[in-house]
């Protein structure tokens, strides 16, 4: 960590902080300051592709300033928005591991909880929110295997040369490592052999063995695990439409959460793999190989190795206070990616529509799955509320964990914006999580419930409303009417899926 800060303090000399009027461009990993007005707000903007994943935090200079930074796309549409994310121990704002649904501008703006003016700095970073290193290749402690050659050039340019037929050569660095998660991005400025060549980063190295992701000439990628220097291939040439054949200029990026690992270019979400084999820390590298038959020479410049790693509060993981919209497999990839849920699951259920409805008190469900029960799982889908007066003594709700009739775990809102969690235990509710958003009320909804181990976190219209601890136990799953007096009710579903995991 020493080294770190020594070395983000010579980041600062060599790269000035801009104080920004306002509007600026933020730029990847360069910190910029800048100072909000009494009750006022100030903008900046950066342009990403489909299925980018990055970071946004906001650091308070001003020792009693308290920003809020909120993402917005190019329509203006408010994706996230974040307060405070480590009360009290901290008033920065943080946005992390947010995946950006489309190729546009997207605009950053902060703000302050109390409208009082500040200083504050921004920076924006790809993939998780702790920056662990910054490679500007300044020193020459770069060391290639398999007959490649690195050297650094008298601009901190990494040149890395590998000759042979069909060879790949590998360089790391005694001091570049990542943590067991991560993302590790790098700036490939350029690539040359005609006859044909691959690039790529390699990580999680330790002695031998290390995980690989390379993309060639003909635009294709591969992913593949070296067991002592002898490599396996766990997904071979694939193509992309992101991918530009033949181009000599381009980014490349592998993001690690456990077993899972998706992989970029030019930021662009390109695919992801599994592999449970070297799951702990470990070194970073830079390849290149040939793909001739014949005896060639392929040799690339590499600049801007960054490496960042989440944000841990006490040892803990963070939960965000949104999830992004979409459903299904593209919901999943981001929950993953903020470690929400487990990389090495399953899409276990998709039902497109269903439907309960009841006129009696008490909790009528419509059971799903056709028995099959499931222990740690993130469920969501959208309900439509719909009483026949607006009293508000009735919900809709989804059942989990269900061993019988009277045990089971139930998540719910109601008419008048209740919501809650409880478990049933014989013929009693016991004290679980209530709350009251003024949003919630008849008409459609988004939930989501996730159960992890012990733990179940409760997402409502994308929003985060709380957590409840809950002992595990395998049930089935089902939708719910609650009717806390007679009336008729009726909630249907759209779009359920569950995604389930060991």
């Amino acid at each position: 960590m020493a080294q770190l800060k020594i070395f983000l303090i010579l980041i600062g000399v060599l790269i000035p902080f801009a104080r920004l009027n306002a509007q600026a461009i933020l730029t990847p990993y360069v910190e910029m300051t800048g100072s909000v007005s009494d009750g006022g707000t100030q903008t900046f903007t950066f342009t990403a592709q489909s299925g980018a994943v990055v970071s946004l935090i906001a650091r308070a200079v001003s020792p009693d300033f308290d920003p809020i930074l909120t993402l917005s796309d190019q329509a203006g549409r408010e994706l996230f928005s974040n307060d405070d994310y480590a009360y009290p121990d901290s008033r920065d704002a943080l946005l992390e591991a947010v995946t950006l649904p489309r190729t546009e501008t997207y605009t950053v703006t902060v703000s302050s909880f109390d409208a009082a003016a500040g200083d504050y700095a921004l920076t924006l970073l790809p993939g998780y929110g702790e920056a662990v290193m910054i490679d500007e290749f300044n020193d020459d402690g770069w060391r290639g295997t398999n007959g490649a050659l690195a050297n650094r050039t008298n601009n901190n340019i990494l040149s890395l040369t590998e000759s042979g037929a069909r060879a790949t050569g590998v360089a790391f660095n005694s001091d570049t490592s990542a943590p067991s998660n991560f993302m590790v991005q790098v700036d490939v400025i350029d690539v040359s052999n005609s006859s044909g060549w691959t690039v790529g980063i390699a990580a999680r190295q330790t002695e031998d063995s290390y995980y690989l992701y390379e993309i060639n000439v003909q635009g294709l990628w591969r992913f593949s695990h070296y067991q002592d220097g002898t490599p396996e291939v766990l997904r071979n040439w694939t193509p992309h439409p992101s991918i530009v054949p033949g181009e000599t200029t381009f980014t490349l990026g592998m993001m690690a959460n456990g077993v899972g690992f998706d992989f970029f270019y030019d930021t662009s979400y390109v695919g992801s793999a599994n592999d449970d084999r070297l799951t702990e820390s470990g070194g970073v590298g830079l390849s290149v190989g040939t793909i001739s038959s014949l005896t060639s020479e392929t040799n690339a410049q590499f600049d801007n190795l960054i490496i960042t790693a989440p944000v841990e509060v006490g040892a803990r993981r963070l939960i965000p206070d949104q999830i992004p919209n979409g459903e299904g497999a593209a919901l999943v990839m981001a929950l993953k990616r903020q470690d929400l849920i487990a990389a090495d699951g399953a899409m276990a259920l998709t039902l497109p529509e269903s439907s309960v409805q009841y006129a009696r008190p008490g909790v009528n469900r419509v059971m799903l799955g056709r028995g099959t029960t499931y222990t740690n799982f993130a469920l969501g889908g959208t309900v439509d509320l719909q009483g026949s007066v607006p009293t508000g003594a009735a919900g809709c709700g989804i059942v989990f964990r269900f061993v019988d009739e009277t045990h089971y775990t139930l998540a719910f809102i109601d008419q008048t914006g209740g919501f809650g969690i409880s478990q049933r235990e014989g013929d009693n509710f016991l004290p679980g999580l209530f709350g009251e958003r003024d949003e919630i009320g008849q008409g459609r909804h988004h939930l989501l419930i996730i159960a992890d181990s012990n733990t179940l976190y409760y997402y409502i219209d994308r929003q985060f409303v709380g957590t409840l601890e809950n002992a595990p136990q395998e049930g089935q799953i089902g939708i719910a009417v609650v009717n806390f007096e007679g009336m008729t009710t009726s909630c249907s579903y759209s779009n359920l899926w569950l995604w389930e995991w060991d």
